[in-house]
């Protein structure tokens, strides 16, 4: 999913010629401690709020502080992966987004991306989801798929977490329903360890109970 499709609605860009009392009535308005910077279509660089609190009057204009401006931004065309990367790199509360030309297009906050990562990641979807532990060189995502697929289930998204201190990862799996017995059943036919599964009807706490279960049933 590229950013350029999740930018916000709101304007929160501020010109060279603005006064520092405008900008922070904009940072009290918007909520965050960082403004776009821009001229035209130039992006400038950032401004936050600390700048601002520090100018000695209110009524000077942007272009007029003493101080370089932090020019962050990404291109519209890349995925959110990238801006989730950067939100977490500089704790900002928005990113400033140029296109190919090099012009201001926007910005993307962190509630546009919590919102552009749900729908990637179909979290809005009805489904269970199914959480296994492997080992690192174990991890087939294809002989997985055939696995639940051949359950006539419908994989919606992964994830792969690397566990700390160790050689093994989660896979993080969400599937198009909630009743997941005869793929939880399938999976470990194959001796994959379900780890955890999430809004299949059950409880949390029972993965080991069905094993079991499932081992006295096959072992009849």
């Amino acid at each position: 999913m590229y950013i350029g499709e999740n930018l916000s609605t709101r304007y929160s860009e501020v010109r060279p010629t603005d006064t520092v009392a405008f900008a922070l009535d904009k940072v009290n308005e918007l909520h965050v401690h960082q403004l776009p910077v821009v001229k035209g279509k130039e992006y400038l660089g950032l401004i936050t709020e600390e700048d601002l609190l520090s100018a000695e009057d209110e009524g000077l204009l942007i272009q007029d502080l003493k101080f370089t401006f932090p020019f962050i931004y990404l291109f519209d065309y890349q995925h959110i992966y990238d801006a989730l990367q950067f939100l977490e790199t500089y704790q900002f509360d928005l990113l400033p987004i140029i296109n190919k030309q090099k012009e201001y297009v926007g910005v993307l906050t962190q509630k546009d991306l919590l919102r552009a990562l749900n729908q990637t990641l179909s979290n809005q979807d009805k489904g269970a989801i199914i959480v296994l532990e492997m080992e690192d060189r174990d991890n087939s995502l294809t002989h997985v798929a055939h696995i639940i697929e051949s359950e006539n289930t419908k994989i919606l998204s992964t994830g792969v977490r690397m566990i700390e201190n160790s050689t093994k990862v989660e896979l993080t799996i969400k599937v198009n329903k909630n009743n997941i017995s005869s793929v939880l059943a399938s999976l470990w036919r194959h001796d994959y360890v379900v780890k955890a599964t999430f809004n299949d009807g059950s409880d949390q706490d029972d993965i080991q109970d069905r094993y079991n279960l499932l081992m006295n049933y096959l072992n009849i």
